[in-house]
């Protein structure tokens, strides 16, 4: 056997992705403020590039009609690209071991635009701002920031008062005095060592007259967990109803009061494209959040011919305009394609925009791609991040698709209106006695829909309802 090494040449076929191609993919799958933030980056590394102004913007003195640069497609480098072709070959989350649901190049220009933004305070510069109005002697305030740096984003004390007495050389009973004090801070309920101290503090604040409450947290909050309640109220000797009253105001209290400080910023939703009834017929249009309007510098043409110039500076020229010229192209196909897919979601989904939720019908990604003409993986990325806003409300446009579920009499039903159904019968139950799953199925049945126990199990899951138990009341 010959086990040296040798140089061969082999002939391959492989899909390759130029640059262009990705950003093509890649613009397809932005939302509308990821596009405003790609649009701004290249406006700003790309002379050739301009912005066009709409004179309506301005009350005075309007400019002339901004020029919308025309431009012809055989000018274009590799302009046989099909974006479909390559958007149905690669894998729809995955290119080269890639994630490419992330857009990488957007972090730092999002994390620009939110860092920018003004943000409410802190936890710790909440307390730190009560701290330093509380005290003077730099002892305590010592200690209070030592106490501070040991509440964690929930709002609760992870330290040890021991080994804080320790190292700060103070009596134990004046550490627990130090924590005392933060825990009379805002919000109510920090500094708490668990959630039965942290609902207690709270419960001497907004319940002083009600001692009632704090033993059913004190000593039954086990079993209120488990919703034992016969067990509670005869524990505690008062009726079940007593217990229930007692339950609802334990509901009005945070177990978590350091999360109204931690919780992730607001996130605006910009929908792309608009519904509205005209002459009974439903029309889809583009917005202008999610169609921003570019052109090429007339002056930097010009530049880019100008024989007098440097044949370098030609040639950056070129292929600035080149790449102004295929971002262009790409932002025209990416909004041709939104619309045509939420006209063919529009018009399936008729019935919906009349009558609401519960007439939505089943809806698969395959059905739009054959309609509109483009492969099912194009489908998904359009539809991943993009709004539509219709006179049932804002909904993302991957919400109309869902699975198919067949009645007795034949009509196919989507999964989101069984959902619904499903809701309807929980809130009309009596909540002294709760339906089982299996009886939800029963019901249903009745109706003509037949679906299994399991089933119904996993839409009360997504529809964030309890079970049986959880949702009984005395």
């Amino acid at each position: 056997m010959n086990m040296g090494q040798k140089l061969v040449q082999t002939q391959s076929q492989r899909l390759m992705l130029t640059q262009k191609m990705q950003q093509a993919l890649q613009i397809l799958q932005y939302n509308a403020q990821e596009l405003d933030l790609h649009v701004e980056q290249e406006l700003e590394v790309n002379p050739t590039l301009e912005r066009v102004v709409d004179e309506s913007d301005f009350t005075q003195s309007p400019e002339p009609e901004a020029k919308t640069e025309t431009h012809d497609d055989s000018d274009y480098a590799d302009v046989n690209f099909e974006l479909d072709d390559y958007s149905s070959k690669y894998d729809q989350r995955l290119r080269e071991g890639q994630d490419f649901s992330v857009n990488h190049d957007m972090d730092e220009y999002r994390d620009y635009y939110q860092n920018s933004i003004t943000k409410e305070e802190s936890l710790p510069v909440r307390l730190m701002t009560q701290l330093e109005l509380s005290v003077e002697d730099d002892i305590d305030f010592a200690l209070g920031e030592h106490i501070i740096g040991e509440i964690d984003e929930r709002g609760y004390f992870g330290g040890d008062l021991e080994k804080i007495s320790g190292e700060l050389g103070l009596p134990l009973n004046y550490v627990e005095w130090g924590l005392y004090r933060i825990q009379r801070f805002e919000p109510i309920g920090v500094g708490a060592r668990d959630i039965i101290e942290c609902l207690l503090i709270q419960i001497r604040f907004s319940y002083p007259d009600e001692p009632e409450l704090c033993e059913l947290v004190g000593h039954h909050f086990e079993e209120l967990q488990h919703r034992k309640i016969p067990q509670i109220a005869k524990a505690m000797k008062v009726s079940t109803e007593r217990v229930e009253e007692l339950k609802s105001m334990l509901s009005t209290l945070d177990p978590w009061p350091g999360h109204a400080f931690s919780s992730e910023p607001i996130q605006y939703i910009a929908p792309e494209l608009v519904v509205e009834k005209t002459d009974g017929m439903y029309h889809v249009a583009l917005t202008e959040q999610g169609s921003p309007k570019l052109s090429l510098s007339d002056d930097y043409q010009n530049l880019s011919k100008d024989k007098e110039r440097e044949k370098d500076e030609r040639s950056y020229l070129r292929e600035k305009l080149e790449s102004a010229k295929w971002l262009i192209r790409n932002i025209e196909q990416r909004q041709q394609t939104i619309l045509k897919i939420g006209q063919a979601i529009i018009e399936v989904q008729r019935e919906f925009l009349d009558k609401g939720v519960d007439k939505i019908k089943p809806l698969t990604l395959q059905q739009i791609a054959d309609v509109v003409g483009v492969h099912e993986a194009t489908v998904s990325r359009t539809t991943r991040g993009k709004y539509i806003q219709t006179p049932q409300g804002l909904f993302e446009l991957k919400y109309f698709f869902s699975t198919r579920l067949k009645s007795a009499d034949g009509e196919d039903q989507s999964s989101k209106s069984v959902q619904l159904k499903i809701k309807k019968i929980i809130d009309e139950e009596d909540k002294r006695k709760p339906l089982s799953d299996q009886k939800i199925a029963d019901l249903l049945k009745v109706d003509g829909l037949t679906i299994a126990r399991r089933t119904i199990s996993k839409y009360r899951d997504i529809l964030n309802i309890p079970s049986t138990t959880m949702r009984k009341q005395y």
